[in-house]
């Protein structure tokens, strides 16, 4: 099986996942198989026919529906990927990586895998040049995380996965920033201080108000740490058709809140 990033540019390849998409928005999550057939609806599509071809190329005329063929974004796999663990959603990925100023070539730490998508996300962001070592206290979720990877990234000659608790602290230092989807992140304060270079940022993702308030408080009494701000983010989509331009009914409201600090010079 081909093992390059799934989600790069280029032809359709085997061993890909890919969205077929009928003529209604409806998307079916599939992998391209070479010699396998997918059916959908009464439709069968020869994956042969679409390996090869450019993504967002259309199956089979001659079938009882034809659908067009996309690798899957970050946001939509977050709503479709099997998972244990509560996905980091795009809307808090995003603010992850631009908040966390998360860049190409960085070196970065993540402490709990979950589903293994903002593995995926943060693997995007450091690319080839960067590093990225993830520290899984979980078995069982090191090990998804894993597949998650394989499966809708690829190979990932620049990722390191550690089964171990982060708060006994990380072999890596140096690096430029630490990432955490951990219920105590104020007890990984220690370990992240001595993992973060000075101006380093840390970011952490957590789902109710004790728990950030437990971090801000941890974070205001520690002199390594600086400049911290704490975000929601809401996410509204519209529905438009024709002259009908109005909100949708439901959003993406509530999913974490997200805490950002800097690692300062004291020792």
């Amino acid at each position: 099986m081909d093992r390059r990033p799934a989600m790069s540019y280029g032809p359709l390849r085997a061993g890909e996942a890919v969205f077929f998409v009928d003529h209604q928005g409806r998307k079916y999550l599939k992998e391209l198989r070479a010699g396998h057939r997918v059916t959908i609806r009464g439709s069968v599509i020869r994956n042969d026919d679409l390996i090869g071809q450019p993504e967002g190329c259309t199956s089979d005329s001659e079938q009882p529906e034809r659908f067009g063929v996309f690798r899957p974004s970050y946001a939509e796999l977050a709503t479709v990927i099997e998972r244990r663990a509560e996905p980091v959603f795009a809307k808090d990925a995003g603010a992850i990586i631009i908040h966390g100023d998360i860049r190409a070539g960085d070196r970065v730490i993540e402490v709990g895998v979950g589903a293994g998508l903002l593995t995926i996300a943060l693997l995007r962001a450091v690319g080839p040049a960067g590093e990225l070592t993830s520290y899984e206290i979980r078995e069982d979720f090191a090990s998804k995380a894993a597949e998650a990877v394989a499966r809708y990234h690829g190979d990932a000659a620049n990722w390191h996965e550690k089964v171990r608790d982060g708060n006994e602290g990380f072999d890596e230092t140096g690096v430029d920033r630490v990432v955490s989807d951990v219920p105590e992140p104020d007890r990984l304060l220690d370990s992240v201080a001595k993992a973060l270079r000075p101006g380093g940022s840390y970011a952490a993702y957590v789902p109710t108000v004790l728990q950030f308030q437990a971090l801000r408080k941890a974070i205001d009494a520690d002199a390594r740490f600086v400049m911290p701000e704490t975000l929601e983010v809401l996410e509204r989509s519209w529905h438009i058709e024709g002259r009908s331009v109005r909100p949708d009914h439901r959003m993406v409201a509530h999913t974490g809140f997200l805490t950002f600090c800097r690692r300062s010079a004291t020792p």
